[in-house]
């Protein structure tokens, strides 16, 4: 997952820089370390349909870490 992504933009007679992580592909993942709760709403919210809220929370935090989340949300220090 360490990959870094270099991106070169040229405008106006200048090149723009941009860094990004690499996207992460299937082996970055055990899937076997998945709790039973994560892995029912990832069902929930990308196969099965009846997606609650939390359901959304709960992957989108086991994907971007539940400090991102709550500075999206603005719930930092709630």
């Amino acid at each position: 997952m360490g990959e870094i992504v270099h991106k070169i933009k040229e405008q106006s007679g200048v090149h723009i820089h941009r860094f990004q992580p690499g996207k992460r592909s299937h082996e970055d993942f055990d899937v076997s370390k998945m709790s039973s709760t994560t892995r029912a709403s990832f069902c929930r919210v990308c196969r099965d349909g009846g997606a609650t809220p939390e359901d959304y929370r709960h992957v989108f935090e086991s994907v971007l870490g539940s400090a991102v989340v709550l500075a999206v949300l603005g719930e930092e220090g709630s």
